[in-house]
């Protein structure tokens, strides 16, 4: 089995912090149906919802779940859209913008978000994925 230090790479510079969230794609199609379009305006960013399939946007939800975790929680006044999820780079690492309260808490700590998706596959099930963020420092 492929480890996760070998699935993916995050920026040169030590890690501040890591998130981890395992995603379940029915329970996330079956609150998508239920809470309909106001659920995902609150969640994802216009151009979030533009660039990606609904899987994707399923691991983007994991993805801002695991940057809550990184964060120790949402600070007051911060919402899920102030934390968007770039487009994968070959290595299917994610770069994350953080705005507003999650903004000034990555930039009070001098670090930068990354996250990306690991398939659980066989080892969990195939409707699983293991979905991370990390903090690593900013170059000084």
């Amino acid at each position: 089995m492929i480890s996760a230090i070998d699935a993916c790479r995050v920026p040169a510079g030590r890690i501040r912090g890591a998130g981890v969230d395992l995603l379940d794609h029915q329970r996330f199609a079956l609150a998508a149906r239920r809470t309909g379009p106001a659920w995902w305006r609150r969640i994802f960013d216009d151009n979030e919802v533009a660039a990606e399939s609904a899987v994707s946007l399923a691991q983007l939800f994991g993805i801002k779940e695991s940057v809550v975790k990184v964060v120790g929680g949402l600070p007051a006044g911060s919402r899920y859209r102030d934390i968007i999820v770039g487009r994968a780079g070959a290595d299917g690492v994610r770069p994350i913008e953080l705005r507003g309260g999650l903004a000034r808490w990555s930039d009070e700590h001098g670090v930068v978000l990354t996250g990306g998706v690991l398939p659980a596959g066989d080892a969990l099930g195939p409707e699983l994925d293991l979905c991370w963020a990390v903090a690593t420092e900013t170059a000084q």
